[in-house]
């Protein structure tokens, strides 16, 4: 198919917020604050929800969904690292819900004409995925030398000690990778949505139709899946920290 030149000259709007600017701090997202906030606010509620109907019998929908995200968490822990590596589920099962939920902001149409969407998928802002990388390589290395203790952190550079720089470089590319992964594909699922809604009316199925599937799409399988990759890399990064590398 050859596109027009009214098609090609598209100009997609990218990146579009509510900005308040706070001098030396910058502008800042208002919309996504908020979004980050709301889905704190969730997970709280939830937790309160939980710690309420939770109990040792016939467990309820909302208690077999948790139970069934721990078990998932606990065994990968276990396999891995053994039950000295218990300690990162709380951590794991709350980073994977908490990107759930902001994923999902995706498919909850907040957006009327002429307006900014009101609860954007703050993860596909890379403020945010960044953040959360850095905090999970942080606490990363903070484990290695709990675990091991600072002289076998600085060692493992040093295995073998040819390796030395690209160790080095391996350590600064993971943040690295792990923040640009998951904003990469929420942001280009926003992408799409705003290219799918500026397609000529002369395809198939209606171009509501069309943004709608993608968006359930995009909301349904590449959220969790997302989320389900950010948690399996933490899980995997912290292993090799208790592990000692090995």
């Amino acid at each position: 198919m050859i596109l027009s030149p009214s098609l090609l000259a598209i100009s997609v709007p990218v990146g579009d917020h509510v900005t308040v600017n706070l001098g030396p701090l910058g502008p800042i997202n208002i919309d996504e604050l908020i979004a980050v906030c709301a889905a704190g606010l969730i997970i709280v509620a939830l937790g309160v929800m939980l710690r309420r109907q939770v109990t040792a019998g016939v467990p309820g929908k909302l208690q077999l969904a948790f139970e069934t995200i721990v078990t998932a968490v606990e065994n990968q822990v276990s396999s891995s690292m053994g039950d000295q590596g218990l300690f990162v589920v709380p951590l794991a099962v709350t980073l994977f819900i908490f990107i759930l939920i902001c994923n999902w902001f995706d498919i909850i149409p907040t957006t009327w004409p002429g307006h900014h969407q009101v609860l954007p998928a703050p993860t596909g802002d890379i403020n945010l995925t960044a953040a959360l990388a850095i905090l999970v390589i942080l606490l990363v290395h903070i484990t290695w030398i709990q675990k091991n203790g600072f002289r076998a952190y600085l060692a493992h550079y040093f295995k073998p000690p040819a390796m030395f720089l690209i160790n080095v470089i391996e350590e600064i590319a993971k943040p690295l990778t792990l923040a640009l992964r998951l904003f990469g594909n929420i942001f280009a699922g926003g992408i799409m949505l705003v290219l799918i809604a500026d397609l000529p009316a002369k395809f198939i199925l209606p171009i509501p139709v069309m943004g709608f599937v993608w968006e359930l799409f995009d909301g349904l399988f590449v959220g969790p899946v997302q989320a389900f990759i950010f948690t399996l890399l933490t899980l995997l990064y912290f292993s090799s920290a208790v592990t000692g590398g090995h």
